[in-house]
């Protein structure tokens, strides 16, 4: 619940979901396997996540409706892609999953630090705006979500910032309305791939599931409006890729074992 919580209000101010941390902390923490089953828990909990920050990044305007629906039309398919992926890899899925694991989160370290070190100012530049190459990537982004459980808001922000050209924040809120959309498509497609074990797994897990809900949408929400007011970037960022580098250690030390 702790978790939970945590990484819902630490992700919020970042335009991610936090599903990159919810696997592991299923897995790893609950002793879950890495199933369609603990897909779609992280992936509500990254709706949840998306939901509680995206609604008041709405509500503060930083969000550009239109670039969002036009990048919806590659990530939504990208998703359903990403859901027939992990039905046709069947037993192969977890070892995949690890290593795909390895190499994304090992770039979204690389790129966060990247980033830290960058100290050039946040102001757009005056460019064209990319749609193919937004949409492309936003695509990349929903096969992601489906494969990795993630909102893929380190995909869908970039995305919208560099190709979108809109400013940090308003790329954060398009991203986290993105997943706002994406995200439940995909929890619903992977459901009806389960079968009765698994569903029955689920029903059992109903009140642990409403509660961590609950902290999920709390600890977002709060992330929200707190995030931008109280903590500088930098220090979330840090805590952010520390949290990473701990998640990603523990990926690459499995596969080597």
């Amino acid at each position: 619940m702790v978790g939970v919580l945590a990484i819902g209000f630490l992700f919020a101010p970042l335009g991610l979901g936090g599903g990159i941390l919810y696997v592991p902390l299923f897995h790893y923490v609950g002793g879950w396997e890495i199933d369609q089953k603990l897909i779609i828990v992280s992936l509500l909990l990254s709706a949840i996540t998306s939901y509680g920050s995206g609604l008041e990044h709405r509500k503060k305007s930083f969000i550009d409706d239109e670039l969002t629906g036009i990048a919806l039309w590659g990530a939504i398919p990208g998703a359903m892609i990403g859901v027939f992926f992990v039905m046709v890899t069947g037993t192969e899925f977890k070892s995949i999953f690890k290593i795909l694991s390895v190499v994304v989160v090992g770039f979204v370290i690389y790129k966060m630090v990247g980033k830290m070190n960058n100290t050039a100012s946040d102001v757009a530049e005056i460019r064209d705006v990319q749609i193919g190459k937004m949409t492309s990537l936003s695509a990349f982004g929903g096969f992601l979500s489906s494969v990795m459980a993630i909102g893929a808001g380190m995909i869908y922000v970039p995305a919208m910032k560099f190709f979108g050209n809109l400013e940090t924040r308003k790329s954060i809120g398009s991203s986290l309305n993105i997943m706002m959309v994406v995200v439940p498509f995909a929890i619903v497609a992977h459901f009806m791939l389960l079968n009765d074990y698994q569903i029955s797994q689920l029903l059992d897990e109903a009140i642990l599931l409403i509660i961590l809900i609950v902290a999920n949408f709390s600890g977002s929400k709060m992330g929200a409006i707190l995030g931008f007011k109280l903590f500088d970037e930098h220090v979330l960022m840090k805590v952010f890729i520390a949290v990473l580098s701990i998640t990603w250690v523990n990926y690459v030390i499995d596969l080597i074992i």
